[in-house]
């Protein structure tokens, strides 16, 4: 900061460069900010996208779980453009036969949900078990 008489007055003034460099940081600080900013917004977008692939593979499980039989084999299906889910029921591996009592048997669903987050595609997978009554 500079004194400067004027007139008989004395008067106190920023020089040129003070000014550039108060700019310099000022700009540097509203950049950092912006970054900061895009990054929580892209954090959201990313959990958005994965908070709604679950949600849809959780509903998709519960509508599978609540019939009475479970049948074999694959299927597809999709939510919107985004989200394709795979549901796959197969019997438990052998070495967890024995778990299954006499006239029960147990099968392994697994339900694997892709979803797109950004350029990249994303899985999701679930599993549960599930306690059947053999086929007579």
């Amino acid at each position: 900061m500079k004194l400067q008489i004027f007139n008989g007055e004395c008067r106190e003034a920023f020089t040129l460069l003070e000014v550039v460099v108060a700019m310099a940081i000022v700009g540097l600080g509203v950049v950092t900010l912006l970054e900061i900013f895009s990054l929580g917004l892209r954090l959201g977008s990313r959990s958005y996208a994965r908070t709604a692939a679950v949600t849809y593979g959780r509903q998709v499980m519960d509508e599978f779980l609540v019939h009475r039989e479970v049948p074999e084999g694959q299927a597809e299906g999709t939510f919107g453009e985004e989200y394709r889910w795979t549901l796959n029921v197969a019997p438990v591996r052998e070495e967890f036969k024995r778990l299954s009592p006499g006239a029960w048997e147990l099968k392994e669903i697994t339900l694997e949900m892709r979803y797109r987050d950004g350029e990249r595609e994303k899985q999701i997978e679930m599993k549960t078990l599930r306690l059947v009554k053999k086929r007579s």
